[in-house]
């Protein structure tokens, strides 16, 4: 037997004999425990001094667990990507920060080319119950409506990015509006108005984009979630420039605010069984059409600003708000609440649509006492709900 094999054999009985004696398997035991309990003590205090570094109160990252905190940090650092730089933070910019949010009633959205939360306000728990830890992180599409997603994944690549013809590196900011149903968990009385456990937001901002010799990278989304109405739309309270009416899926008009005649000289009544579209400058009607088709598939939208036409000649400055509201004791399911602000006097003096020269406009001009005016054809005789479907083939 050499003199390795040995040894080898000595040590396998000296540690059998080891093993086998109650003393040194206690002792070695309690070394092993001492050895794990001090590594956790390590890890404890280094996650701890992370989280400290975090961006956010104290009173939240004292209750962070493990996975939380290197989810945070992770977001935090790939924030850092495009964000390099941060100008000095005092409290008076953090004190403006909070204010211009509650004023947008909204929140902030950064997400990363993948969909990943790279940032969320802590507003966003208040229109969706869903709080900034929980969120961070985290991917929207966990939250994201299905029928969405495909939208966004465009709107997180570069494909509608266009390159200059130019040697040095450069960033350029796209410009986003859209609309995606995220997830909420408020309860009903608090939610507003949601579809399905799901909430309408309108998100306006702009991609960031790297440019170089070689190619394109989208660094990330920056944009403003806002809720187009937190509560109920019949609890909205109306200016004095801004109307109310009621249409069936297709936007006719079936129920309309007796102040349209103040606000752009129509008489209500003139309107009624009219299609949007046809009081619409002709250059505009996209814009009523694209919110219009995102109102079919998302149930809420708004439009940019169009011309709607002013009795005799002329447009006014407008933007509506829409909403698909379910219709009680009707021949149609749902029907559009929609909220149009006007936001000009009378401009030009052309004549654009011949329903400038035939409403009837010898109606007092005195402010009716009604809310409105009915249509009768609705209301009376209204098509089924399997008219109007066929109706709305042609639009989606």
């Amino acid at each position: 037997m050499s003199a390795r094999n040995r040894r080898d054999l000595e040590n396998r009985e000296l540690a059998q004999l080891a093993e086998s004696l109650p003393l040194a398997s206690a002792i070695t035991a309690q070394l092993d425990k001492m050895s794990a309990r001090n590594r956790r003590d390590l890890e404890n205090r280094e996650l701890a001094q992370l989280a400290e570094s975090l961006p956010l109160a104290s009173a939240i990252t004292a209750q962070l667990d493990k996975a939380s905190i290197i989810r945070l940090t992770s977001a935090y650092l790939a924030l850092r990507r495009i964000f390099p730089r941060f100008e000095e933070s005092t409290d008076e910019l953090f004190e403006v920060g909070s204010f211009l949010l509650q004023t947008l009633d909204g929140f902030v959205l950064i997400l990363d080319p993948g969909g990943k939360m790279m940032y969320v306000s802590e507003t966003a728990s208040v229109h969706l119950g869903l709080s900034q830890v929980e969120l961070i992180g985290a991917s929207i599409f966990d939250f994201l409506h299905r029928d969405d997603e495909a939208e966004l994944h465009y709107i997180l690549s570069c494909a509608d990015s266009r390159r200059l013809n130019t040697v040095l590196p450069y960033t350029e900011e796209i410009e986003r509006m859209f609309f995606v149903r995220l997830r909420c968990v408020l309860p009903k009385r608090n939610a507003g108005i949601t579809y399905n456990g799901y909430k309408t937001i309108s998100c306006w901002g702009y991609s960031k984009m790297y440019h170089d010799q070689v190619s394109s990278t989208n660094m990330g989304l920056i944009a403003v979630g806002y809720m187009l109405s937190r509560s109920g739309v019949t609890e909205i309270k109306l200016s004095p420039s801004v109307f109310m009416f009621r249409a069936r899926l297709d936007l006719n008009i079936i129920f309309i605010d007796s102040r349209i005649r103040a606000l752009i000289g129509f008489a209500a009544s003139s309107l009624l069984d009219m299609s949007l579209y046809q009081i619409v400058v002709l250059e505009d009607a996209h814009i009523i059409e694209k919110a219009h088709r995102i109102l079919l598939s998302k149930n809420q939208s708004t439009t940019g600003y169009y011309r709607l036409l002013h009795n005799g000649c002329g447009y006014v400055w407008a933007q509506s708000h829409f909403f698909v509201v379910p219709m009680l004791r009707a021949s149609i399911s749902h029907c559009i609440v929609a909220i149009t602000e006007v936001f000009s006097a009378r401009e030009s003096n052309e004549t654009f649509a011949l329903v400038q020269l035939n409403s009837n406009s010898d109606e007092p001009t005195t402010q009716s006492s009604t809310l409105g005016e009915y249509s009768n054809l609705f209301y009376k005789g209204a098509p089924t709900t399997a008219n109007t479907d066929v109706q709305l083939k042609s639009l989606v």
